[in-house]
């Protein structure tokens, strides 16, 4: 379904933030926890699947399933076994969350909801920063972890999730800083069988470098000669940057020979984070119209075509709902 979606250059429409709207709509506190969202796998997964309800609702084309932290030293209460059946119900989830939207939008239940197809699901693997759960993710400095370290974090949570690879449209590797990591990712997915089309997607600290300090070009270089791979881009990235690295992003591609990949983007609201207090400072945050306004721009950066473009950190169904009225109408 994913790649014969992917042949229509037509613009796809991503979630928004997963954390943060189940932190203020249905879960309290989720920045406290090592785990993040991914603690509601066990605690409230009838918070997840609503999450996934309203963003479809919203005029998502994509879900991305909550699993952005999730791995077995995160679960580290539970038994192995059930450590990797709680990763695996990320999966469940969003599927069952995807059925039902169908189902009532089929019946024609949700009349607000944008006509489109059947929506689809991305399995959501953040950086090995996300685990060590000190902003690594923004930084790119992983202390004393080795190449093999990173390596063997991404490939175990990649032989768990390999059952349910036949339920899920993309795998979305995402938020990651550095160029070493980008080179892991790539090392890992040239040997996976039957891999579902991937995208990856970096954190960039400002308009042209990614955290970690490489140039995002060189980052998008290391991972294009990947037959898996379909997409590349930004994401969790303050929103005034994301214009000119997408355009730098679809220049790449195109410069390689490759114009038939697709540039993803999903940039936060910009919001700060106040990391004594440990929390959001909302109000530097975009409001949902503000997002949607400038959601025309970056959209332009590409013509229009091959753009999976959506949300990340503090924006909500309703910035998904401007951005998709933005882009479409």
């Amino acid at each position: 379904m994913s790649l014969q979606r992917l042949s229509s250059p037509k613009p796809l429409i991503l979630d928004g933030g997963t954390a943060t709207h189940l932190e203020r709509a249905y879960h309290k506190n989720l920045t406290g926890t090592a785990l993040w969202s991914s603690s509601c796998l066990y605690q409230d997964p009838q918070a997840i699947r609503n999450v996934h309800l309203d963003y479809l609702r919203a005029g998502a084309d994509i879900i991305s399933t909550c699993s952005y932290q999730a791995s077995v030293a995160g679960f580290k209460e539970f038994t192995q076994t059930k450590a990797k059946e709680l990763m695996q119900s990320s999966v469940s989830l969003a599927t069952e969350a995807r059925d039902t939207f169908w189902d009532e939008y089929q019946k024609g239940e949700k009349e607000n909801s944008p006509r489109r197809d059947i929506p689809l699901v991305a399995l959501s693997l953040g950086p090995y920063g996300a685990i060590l759960c000190n902003g690594a993710e923004y930084t790119g400095d992983y202390g004393d972890a080795t190449f093999d370290d990173v390596l063997r974090f991404h490939k175990e949570r990649l032989d768990i999730y390999a059952p349910m690879f036949d339920q899920v449209d993309f795998i979305a590797f995402e938020t990651i800083p550095s160029l070493q990591e980008a080179n892991i990712i790539r090392e890992l997915l040239r040997n996976v069988p039957n891999c579902p089309p991937t995208w990856v997607s970096f954190s960039c600290r400002n308009s042209h470098l990614v955290s970690h300090g490489e140039p995002l070009t060189e980052c998008i270089n290391s991972c294009m000669d990947v037959p898996s791979v379909v997409a590349v881009g930004v994401n969790c990235t303050n929103p005034q940057y994301v214009e000119d690295l997408i355009g730098i992003t679809r220049r790449q591609l195109d410069d390689m020979g490759l114009v038939e990949k697709w540039v993803v983007c999903y940039p936060d609201a910009g919001a700060a984070w106040d990391d004594v207090r440990r929390e959001w400072i909302l109000s530097t945050a975009l409001p949902a119209d503000a997002f949607g306004t400038l959601s025309e721009k970056w959209v332009n950066a590409v013509d229009k075509k091959r753009i999976i473009i959506g949300g990340c950190c503090n924006t909500t169904p309703n910035h998904i709902r401007n951005l998709r009225l933005q882009v479409f109408g």
